[in-house]
């Protein structure tokens, strides 16, 4: 069983405004497109949104960049997190 502490954060690279064009939920709301079981959290860099949640050293995204749930900012993640 995991202790309490908490989850580190790391807020990825925006490479695109949010498109208003697009419905959005709250960024508090948006759920994780991602899930690992580690203790690291990839955030949207526009919202602050939990994009990638839980991510452990050796678990990977299949994407390159993605439209953040919460506000629709395209966040690109980081190359060692790239399958």
């Amino acid at each position: 069983m995991k202790g309490n502490s908490p989850m580190t954060a790391i807020p990825l690279k925006v490479t695109g405004p949010p498109n208003s064009s697009r419905e959005h939920h709250n960024p508090g709301d948006a759920k994780p497109l991602f899930r690992g079981n580690g203790d690291t959290d990839y955030v949207c860099g526009h919202c602050g949104a939990v994009i990638a949640s839980g991510m452990g050293p050796t678990q990977h995204v299949i994407v390159d960049s993605t439209i953040c749930p919460g506000c629709g900012s395209r966040n690109e993640f980081p190359l060692g997190l790239r399958a």
